[in-house]
């Protein structure tokens, strides 16, 4: 199972006591020296950290290179986890990236954790929930845990929810309901305009699912992947995957478009 990320003072994301305050982060794909996206991860850390309280650095994105720099396995792909704690300190830790682009992946549903004060949607010091709500999709035997508040949609332990509906539209989960704004699914929002297929926001519950046309993951590690099975019930049309393959396809387009070369920083 992977990991969270180090704080050099050798406290994990997640393991911070529970404080979502002392630190925020973001995760991002490598490639050799390039990175997906820095400047967007970078931008929506800024805006999380004003609302955790953090302070953001006037040279956040020199720091931010250095850290990155220091712990990128430049022999393989990877994700990178880029953390600023509430003392200032930036840190990175990276893993290999093992599941690009899977085809199908299978969900339960589970409570969404909640936060006080406007924490609930940043990417925080207190991640351990997110972290039980995976363990308990592994332990149930399925891929992904499907995050629900009030009998909605708000997220998933490590990606977005995108459902297509009958009348050719696609749905995302409400972002008044808590969950963290994807940057996937922003990278590819345009390319579905363009193939006329518009993309709003809504409230959207697990009956809309399971009779939905298709519905797609989208995550910086998950990349795009089909979600076939809620809670053991099958979810949307067999053997369509057109929807999927578009997302898949605009999904390495942005990713083309998106590498920032990191070589020679430090």
């Amino acid at each position: 199972m992977a990991t969270a990320p180090m704080e050099p003072s050798g406290v994990r994301v997640g393991e911070t006591d529970g404080v979502p305050q002392e630190l925020v982060f973001t995760t991002m794909r490598t490639e050799g020296w390039r990175v997906a996206h820095l400047d967007a991860h970078l931008g929506r850390m800024r805006e999380h950290a004003g609302r955790l309280g953090i302070a953001w650095p006037e040279d956040a994105r020199a720091k931010a290179g250095a850290a990155l720099v220091s712990n990128m396995p430049t022999d393989l792909n990877s994700l990178i986890q880029l953390s600023l704690t509430a003392a200032g300190v930036w840190a990175a830790e990276s893993r290999p990236l093992t599941e690009d682009d899977e085809v199908a992946l299978t969900c339960i549903t589970h409570e969404a954790p909640r936060w006080s004060d406007g924490l609930t949607g940043t990417k925080h010091g207190g991640w351990e929930p997110y972290m039980v709500a995976k363990r308990a999709a592994v332990k149930a035997g399925a891929d992904v845990a499907l995050l629900i508040h009030d009998e909605a949609v708000v997220d998933a332990d490590r990606a977005t929810l995108l459902l297509l509906d009958d009348d050719g539209t696609a749905w995302y989960p409400d972002p008044g309901l808590g969950g963290v704004r994807s940057l996937t699914l922003e990278s590819i929002a345009p390319g579905l305009a363009s193939e006329g297929i518009p993309v709003h926001s809504g409230r959207i519950t697990a009956t809309m699912l399971v009779r939905a046309r298709e519905v797609v993951l989208l995550g910086t590690g998950i990349g795009v992947a089909a979600l076939t099975a809620l809670d053991g019930e099958p979810v949307g049309a067999e053997g369509d995957d057109d929807f999927r393959s578009l997302c898949a396809n605009l999904h390495q387009r942005a990713l083309e478009d998106g590498w920032v070369d990191l070589e020679g920083e430090s």
